[in-house]
């Protein structure tokens, strides 16, 4: 796909997708068919009434990929914009109840809503199973959603992804990897994820391919998950990545697996690779800015490469993009070019490769740290499985306390003794602390209010 394609490929994938072409019999979640999520498309519709050019939101808090499709296909057609939260618990909830743009909210059976939002039903009823086509619209550059995120950081951030961002980059997807209907995708993160959103529902949606409603973390639910499913593509994170290690899939049907959220470790990549003959795609990028680049260490790249659609410049240090899937409420330079925040080093070839965030540098009593550094000698360490650090503010002269979180079988004199030598002292943690398991959320990211809790009464 060129950049200028992109437009015009999506508006034609999506007027597809709504004139229901293909076969709507076929399975796409669970027991939901295309003809299903296009009847509760039909349902949603019916329940969200127009109010003249006054903004419409559904909340999905729901687990039920199908339901999200159902959501998508309705907002395309002129329904309420979608809500996806962060999480699915009852204090995220509870803060969207207390937002009055949110009009409708659909969960999962049995679930006690707060009295101010008004339930609403999706179900495929027989009504709605018609062959009527659902016309688009909205322009590629309307919202099709809005995303809560980092609420494991605090208050959570809140981005618009638009249609062209959503289905743009979900087609992008399905025709850079031959994603096709044989496929069936199996996923360990849930689609109110950027990542899950787009790997696990738009991109197999606009595929016709089939999804697996279960979402499972543990390495025997996603090793049996894969197997009795034949499951083609597997969509993860580098958290379960590291929990697979070790495990092979005996009588698998994956053809290729895809990563995300975090840049994946090579060890568990190659494990992952070597026992069970998959390659891995890494994908880089974030929410705000969709996906920027791929590596697959298991066809020799060890340097990301930026999608075919998007234009990079890097200059000492500093990756800026201009990108048809970035956010609207993203600042951009004259020119539409975004500073992303991370560090990277550029090669030859369109190629880069990340040094880590532009705010992991920090100065303390005077001398440049940066944090990421001090991860990657503390992941070398014999024992360490994994390791987080991070930065406390402290009352004193230093301004901050460098922090770490180890995972593994080691002491704190073994962590510090190991330091000796390697780092500056200034660079050594002065706070540590050694636990079984990193604190996760269920997007397989790190839970970074757990962890900033846990040194809350720590003194190293």
């Amino acid at each position: 796909m060129k950049p200028n394609s992109v437009q015009h490929l999506t508006e034609q994938a999506v007027a597809d997708l709504l004139e229901g072409n293909g076969a709507p019999e076929r399975p796409f979640c669970g027991q939901s068919s295309y003809a299903d999520i296009r009847a509760m498309a039909h349902a949603i519709l019916d329940q969200c009434p127009t109010t003249g050019d006054q903004k419409r939101y559904l909340a999905v808090f729901s687990t039920d990929r199908a339901v999200t499709a159902a959501a998508i296909i309705a907002r395309l057609a002129g329904g309420p914009i979608l809500v996806l939260p962060h999480d699915i618990s009852d204090e995220a909830l509870m803060d969207l109840a207390g937002d009055p743009e949110h009009t409708w909210v659909v969960t999962d059976p049995g679930r006690t809503l707060p009295k101010r939002v008004k339930a609403l039903v999706v179900t495929p009823d027989d009504h709605y199973c018609n062959t009527v086509p659902l016309n688009v619209t909205i322009d590629p550059d309307a919202p099709l959603l809005k995303l809560y995120t980092g609420g494991s950081t605090g208050k959570p951030a809140i981005w618009t992804k638009t249609v062209a961002n959503i289905m743009g980059e979900a087609l992008f997807q399905v025709k850079t990897h031959d994603i096709c209907q044989d496929d069936v995708v199996v996923a360990t993160v849930p689609p109110y994820h950027i990542y899950g959103l787009l790997f696990s529902v738009a991109a197999p949606m606009l595929a016709g391919a089939r999804v697996e409603d279960q979402t499972c973390g543990f390495p025997h639910e996603i090793i049996n998950l894969v197997t009795d499913t034949a499951a083609t593509i597997l969509v993860s994170v580098p958290a379960h990545f590291r929990a697979l290690k070790g495990h092979d899939f005996p009588d698998h049907s994956l053809r290729l697996a895809f990563s995300s959220a975090g840049v994946l470790d090579e060890t568990d990549e190659r494990d992952f690779r070597q026992r069970n003959n998959v390659v891995v795609m890494e994908v880089y990028g974030s929410t705000e800015t969709g996906g920027i680049a791929f590596r697959c260490r298991g066809r020799d790249e060890t340097l990301f490469s930026s999608f075919s659609v998007i234009e990079t410049q890097i200059a000492q240090e500093t990756l800026k993009i201009r990108s048809p899937f970035v956010s609207p409420e993203i600042v951009r330079d004259d020119l539409g070019f975004y500073l992303v925040p991370d560090r990277v080093k550029s090669y030859p070839g369109n190629t880069f490769a990340i040094l880590g965030r532009s705010d992991t540098v920090v100065k303390i009593a005077g001398i440049r740290v940066d944090l990421d550094q001090v991860r990657a000698v503390l992941k070398n360490m014999d024992g360490v499985r994994d390791a987080l650090v991070l930065t406390k503010p402290v009352p004193r002269g230093r301004a901050f306390d460098i922090c770490a979180l180890v995972e593994g079988d080691c002491t704190h004199t073994d962590i510090r003794q190991f330091f000796s030598g390697r780092l500056e002292a200034v660079a050594h943690p002065r706070r540590i602390k050694v636990v079984d398991h990193m604190p996760m959320t269920r997007s397989g990211k790190y839970d970074r209010a757990a962890v900033a809790a846990l040194f809350e009464t720590e003194v190293g």
